[in-house]
């Protein structure tokens, strides 16, 4: 009786990855990732200045028989490579930079959907016992400020304060206010994200 050996998995393919990607890879070890690396920084990259005018031709010194190379022809070559460097370093820090400052906002924005998911669900099931629609409407809302954290957008902080506001004066109506607090606390305990600089700060 023969048995078959599945077929080894393939390797992903890093020309699908980006800078920021191939850079963590190749930090923790990867070879694939750094000749990857490598092989876009040979590649062309941004246009650069234009030239200065054309100078008389220099001949630089070269050791042994090799073909001597025109000064100016050498320098633009060097000055090219340099500046595709350069210009590969800054998009690979900008990338990283980017993905520091948006996760955490994105973070916080997929728990709090998750969050108002769950607070709907419970809501819908007060509903059909003959309930109010009180957690059905505060789950739908703390859904809609988490995916306003998730586009990093400011106007998350200003819905989660209305909501905040608004759950509180339903929740009390005329009632004592610590009951009021209490019914609340699904969302004023989620607002606390806005106290935290790390996901207050990136949005835009």
């Amino acid at each position: 009786m023969t048995t078959t050996i599945p077929p080894a998995p393939s390797a992903p393919d890093m020309r699908r990855f980006s800078l920021a990607q191939l850079h963590r890879l190749a930090e923790g070890g990867s070879r694939r990732a750094r000749a990857e690396l490598e092989r876009r920084l040979r590649e062309p990259g941004p246009a650069v200045a234009a030239p200065a005018p054309r100078a008389p031709s220099v001949v630089a010194a070269v050791p042994g028989n090799a073909r001597p190379v025109p000064a100016p022809i050498a320098a633009a070559a060097a000055d090219g490579h340099d500046a595709r460097i350069d210009s590969w370093a800054l998009m690979e820090r900008q990338q990283l930079e980017a993905a520091r400052q948006d996760g955490p906002p994105r973070l916080v924005g997929l728990v709090l959907i998750a969050w108002g998911v769950l607070l709907g669900l419970g809501g819908l099931a007060l509903l059909a016992r003959g309930g109010g629609a009180y957690y059905l409407l505060c789950g739908g809302a703390g859904a809609g400020v988490g995916a306003l954290l998730m586009r990093c957008s400011r106007w998350a902080l200003a819905l989660q304060a209305l909501v905040v506001l608004l759950a509180l004066a339903w929740a009390w109506r005329g009632g004592s206010v610590l009951l009021a607090v209490l019914q609340a606390a699904p969302l004023w305990l989620a607002a606390l994200w806005a106290a935290v600089p790390a996901v207050r700060e990136p949005l835009r």
